[in-house]
This record gives C-alpha cells, sequence and structure tokens, in this order.
C-alpha cells in the first residue's frame, strides 16, 4: 500500500513540476531562446576550436577568435544575399501584381467554360485586400528581431568560450549532453546542406525568382523534423505560379523537390543518423508540437536536440527513468 502511494505521489510531483517548467518556460523564452541557441553553438564550435588548436598550433583565444569570425562572416555573406533576393522580388512587385491578375482572370474564364458562375469583380476585390503590406511588414519585423537575437548569441557563445571548452568539462553527463548535441547538429548540418545545395542547383539552373533564399529557407527548414521539409516544398509555390504559370516548370521543380526531399530526409539522413539520439519517432512529433507551443518557430529547430537532453536528464534520475525509457519508445 505504501508503495502504490509512493508512487502516485512521484507521479503527480513530476506532472506539477512539468506544468511549472513549462509556465516558467513559456514566460522566460525571450531570454531562454537565445541562451539555448549560444549554448548550441558553443557546443558545435568546440571541435572546430580544438582543431585550430591541435592542428594549426594556435593559442585559446586565437581559436575562438577566428571560430567565431568565420561564424560571423558566413552569417554576413548568407544574410547579404538573402536582403539582395528580397530587394530583387520588391523592384519586380508590380510585374508579380500584373501576373497573378491575369492567372486570376484565365482561372475565372476557364471556369466559366465550365457554365459556373462567378463574379469575377468581386473576387479580384477581395484578392487586391489582402493584408499584403501587413504580413510583409511582420515578416521584415521578425527578420529585425532574429538579426538582434543573432547579436545576443554571438555575444552569449563568446563568454561561454571565454571559459572552458568542451574537452575540459568533468561531469559526465554534460559531456554525454555535448556530445550528443555536437553529433546530431554536425549531421543535420551535413544533409540539410547538401539538400539545400541540390534545390539551389535546381532552383538557379531553371532561372527561379528568389532561389538563392528558397535554397537558404530549405537549409534552415530542414532542422525541423518531418514537417520543416513539406514547407520547404510547399513555399516557392507561389513564386513558382507566378513566374512560370502551370508551363512544365512548375511540375517539374516540384516533383524534383518532393524526390530529392524524401530520398535525404527518409533513406540516407537515417542511415547517417543512426539511433545515437535514442528518441522513438512519435515521441519527436509530439515534442515539436510541445516546443513549438511553448517557443514557437525556434522551439521547433530546437525540438529534438531539447528532447535528447531532456531524455539524458530523466535518465539520470531515479523517479523519472521510467520516462526516459518512454521516450526512447520503450513501452514495457
Amino acid at each position: 500500500m505504501k508503495d502504490t502511494y509512493d508512487r502516485i505521489n512521484n507521479i503527480c510531483i513530476v506532472i506539477l513540476t512539468f506544468i511549472a517548467v513549462t509556465f516558467a518556460l513559456i514566460y522566460t523564452k525571450s531570454i531562454l531562446i537565445p541562451f539555448v541557441i549560444s549554448l548550441f553553438v558553443f557546443a558545435v564550435s568546440g571541435p572546430g576550436i580544438e582543431w585550430f588548436e591541435k592542428k594549426c598550433k594556435l593559442p585559446r583565444i586565437l581559436a575562438v577568435i577566428v571560430t567565431m569570425g568565420l561564424f560571423i562572416f558566413a552569417s554576413g555573406i548568407v544574410s547579404l544575399f538573402i536582403v539582395k533576393s528580397l530587394s530583387t522580388f520588391i523592384a519586380g512587385i508590380d510585374v508579380y501584381q500584373e501576373r497573378f491578375t491575369t492567372s486570376i482572370e484565365s482561372s475565372i474564364e476557364l471556369i466559366k467554360s465550365y457554365g459556373i458562375d462567378l463574379d469575377g469583380s468581386l473576387i479580384k476585390d477581395k484578392l487586391k485586400n489582402l493584408p499584403v503590406f501587413t504580413i510583409f511588414k511582420k515578416f521584415t519585423g521578425g527578420i529585425v528581431s532574429f538579426a538582434s537575437n543573432i547579436v545576443l548569441v554571438v555575444i552569449m557563445v563568446l563568454f561561454l568560450l571565454a571559459g572552458e571548452g568542451v574537452s575540459e568539462i568533468k561531469s559526465t553527463m554534460l559531456k554525454e549532453i555535448f556530445h550528443k548535441i555536437t553529433k546530431y547538429v554536425a549531421t543535420k548540418f551535413t544533409m540539410s546542406f547538401i539538400t539545400a545545395l541540390i534545390i539551389g542547383v535546381l532552383f538557379f539552373s531553371l532561372r527561379v525568382d528568389l532561389a538563392f533564399m528558397f535554397a537558404v529557407l530549405t537549409f534552415l527548414l530542414n532542422f525541423i523534423p518531418s514537417v520543416g521539409s513539406i514547407i520547404a516544398i510547399l513555399l516557392p509555390v507561389p513564386v513558382l505560379f507566378l513566374q512560370f504559370g502551370f508551363g512544365w516548370q512548375f511540375p517539374t521543380i516540384l516533383i524534383i523537390s518532393g524526390l530529392i526531399q524524401f530520398l535525404i530526409g527518409n533513406v540516407i539522413e537515417p542511415k547517417v543518423m543512426g539511433e545515437h539520439l535514442g528518441l522513438h519517432p512519435i515521441v519527436i512529433l509530439l515534442f515539436l508540437l510541445f516546443w513549438g507551443l511553448v517557443w514557437g518557430v525556434p522551439g521547433m529547430f530546437l525540438a529534438v536536440p531539447m528532447t535528447a537532453v531532456m531524455k539524458i536528464v530523466f535518465s539520470k534520475i531515479e523517479t523519472t527513468k521510467r520516462l526516459a525509457a518512454l521516450l526512447g519508445g520503450e513501452l514495457s
């Protein structure tokens, strides 16, 4: 009887703790998101810094400066290309609007040819009143917010790197966490880069507008498990439709993009990634929704490594060991 009471008591404590932590994560997300991202960057930058120290014989401070310099330089180059793509798109907005109007008129005429009566002027008025500028304002505001977070992340990473390196950490649990995060991010980075490179070559070869931006978004969205690759395929659809209409380029690009995402995401990546995270696919999807609810889009990017960290921490605590096994798909 006492064992049953203790078990129920432990379960209740875990549930209440989970609820309290969830509310704390939501309330402090503006601080925690940049901090967690900086921890991941710190973990991933460790091998690069060690390489500069051992292979190039650089002092630690110089190795840190070179590594962070390369990171900032790469981020700056990518940002410049994205801004250039957006400015090109904005400069040609009148052309897109004309194409859009022509496509709508053609679609209305096609529907009318089948005997369906439509009020074309009403449809045009509704489409003209779509909150495009509001959406664009929010999008640009999001870019500015993201850029400010990047600056904060860089500052936090520099402070973290000023201390001990990842290899000098003594805690077994922290070493395991940093090892798994580094392995996951490195593998995911490589697979996402290959996917984005192939998609970019496809888009550039067919002269798709905003090709570079879509390649970068493909790279970023592939860090969101399952859902990200679908969004990356569907995101260029409006631009493809406005640029090519229903020409052969439209279905060709969608089919080839879908095949590339499927082969790399569902065939190659699982073999390269292996089972080192020890998370069940259903658990990944559930926590993708959870972290998306708690931290929004950044939470979806961080869902897998954060859940892997939770599993490692739970496995070290006696009360939550069964929960860690459950995250790994062990139901018995």
